[in-house]
């Protein structure tokens, strides 16, 4: 195997194990010194509010990404996920490549081939870090960082000069409550509808229901 990851065809695959190592490798430094990157990460999400006057399709991008893990867990977490799912993704192709065909792929063919598993190996690996992080902290999630987030209109027809209630899951798993009113320009949002959180402005949160 090591052969293979210091060959030009296992390149990729060296980085991403290499990057991943070094997390590990900074994280004990971290743990030893008293303190720890994951847990400034878990402190430190970025707001990812966005503007309710974009005229971009934005339901199925966050559903994916939503998905896939991200905002769900530390991104620390999930970005060396990925990159050991994709380096042992690799290393398995290249492997039964040169055991199927006595020749590994270019590295180009493998590094696309290993993308799929390497985020569906960061996608299992968030779910099951998500089952053991700490659900006491969601009082201090700000509002702010509900954006771009789904959820669900629980109580009332969201108006736009009339808010409705809606239930929103937090990057903790934690549910929210608030009340939201439908982006600028679009329809009503009946209680029952999935909504896609935007904005927050005084308060109340621009949402736009997914599938509409």
């Amino acid at each position: 195997m090591l052969d293979m990851l210091l060959s030009p065809n296992g390149f990729p695959f060296a980085i991403a194990l290499g990057l991943f190592a070094g997390l590990l490798a900074l994280e004990l430094i971290a743990l030893v010194v008293g303190g720890s990157l994951f847990a400034f990460d878990m402190d430190a999400d970025v707001d990812l509010d966005l503007d309710v006057e974009a005229d971009v399709d934005l339901d199925g991008d966050a559903s994916f990404l939503t998905w896939l893990g991200l905002g769900e867990v530390p991104f620390i977490m999930w970005f060396a996920s990925l990159l050991a799912g994709f380096g042992l993704s690799g290393v398995l192709i290249q492997t039964g490549a040169v055991a199927l065909f006595d020749a590994p792929l270019p590295a180009w063919g493998a590094g696309l081939a290993a993308v799929i598993p390497g985020l569906l190996f960061a996608r299992e690996v968030g779910t099951l870090i998500l089952r053991f992080l700490p659900r006491t902290e969601t009082s201090a999630v700000p509002r702010s960082q509900l954006g771009r987030r789904t959820g669900t209109v629980t109580q009332g027809t969201a108006r736009e000069d009339s808010p409705a209630q809606a239930r929103v899951r937090d990057r903790h798993g934690n549910l929210q409550y608030i009340r939201v009113v439908p982006a600028q320009g679009e329809d009503p949002i009946p209680q029952g509808s999935e909504i896609l959180v935007l904005t927050e402005q005084n308060g109340v949160f621009r949402a736009r229901k997914l599938g509409a």
